[in-house]
């Protein structure tokens, strides 16, 4: 699997992005989206690119060399790491992008800590559980910054939600695959029938892209209504008849 470019916009989003290198909180030398010299793949472009540059005060990059930088760091490290620690097992992307964005705040290494313990079992909400207090520290200090991104990356890969734009954007909907929508299932389709239930009056809690039982209750009511078949199934019919 690769980084996709909603995992690359939500690694952008907690990074940000600096055109010259500076000294972060820790005092290591970073530039771009976060790109530091610990990491071989980005040392190997800065050699290709900048040849004879020195990585420190007053070094430079460019907005679209440090997006191409990004996915090549997660083609070549941070992302070929949770590939190879899910290898042989069927991952969905959001959990893939949000493990990605994870081993890059924090290394490798944390492949080995419970939180991806819990992915590898296919434990998605415990996963993102575990996450929301998994390295939060810096110096001995609790980080805002980082409580605020295991938050996000825990959001991403227990409900497929990015922070940088809506559920499972620009991602296959495998909640779709049958033409159906029914309890347990999640993701952006099941995030617009919410909404759709909403804008129809009807209660099916806070929207957030799973179906769960409050849920699966306006689907029977819409169903009741409307002169379907009540059975809190959202099939082609209660799907067209919320559309219409």
């Amino acid at each position: 699997m690769r980084l996709s470019p909603s995992g690359a916009a939500d690694i952008r989003l907690h990074e940000g992005f600096s055109a010259s290198w500076y000294a972060d909180p820790g005092g290591v030398g970073t530039i771009g989206t976060g790109f530091t010299w610990a990491s071989a793949a980005f040392r190997e472009w800065w050699s290709k690119n900048r040849p004879g540059q020195k990585f420190g005060p007053g070094a430079t990059i460019t907005k679209a060399e440090s997006d191409a930088v990004l996915q090549l760091v997660s083609d070549e490290e941070y992302g070929a790491a949770v590939d190879r620690f899910l290898t042989g097992r069927m991952t969905p992307q959001t959990v893939f992008d949000g493990a990605t964005s994870v081993v890059f705040n924090c290394g490798a290494g944390a492949l080995a800590w419970t939180w991806a313990t819990a992915i590898k079992a296919a434990e998605y909400d415990l996963a993102g559980t575990r996450l929301l207090t998994t390295a939060v520290t810096q110096n001995g200090r609790v980080l805002a910054g980082l409580v605020a991104r295991r938050k996000d990356e825990a959001r991403l890969i227990s409900q497929g939600i990015y922070a940088s734009g809506g559920i499972g954007a620009n991602m296959p909907d495998p909640a779709m695959a049958d033409g159906i929508l029914e309890r347990g299932e999640r993701g952006a389709s099941v995030l617009q029938l919410q909404q759709r239930l909403v804008a129809a009056g009807y209660k099916p809690g806070n929207p957030d892209g799973i179906f769960g039982y409050g849920t699966q209750s306006a689907v029977l009511a819409f169903q009741r209504a409307s002169g379907l078949s009540a059975d809190g199934i959202a099939g082609p019919k209660t799907l067209a008849a919320l559309a219409a």
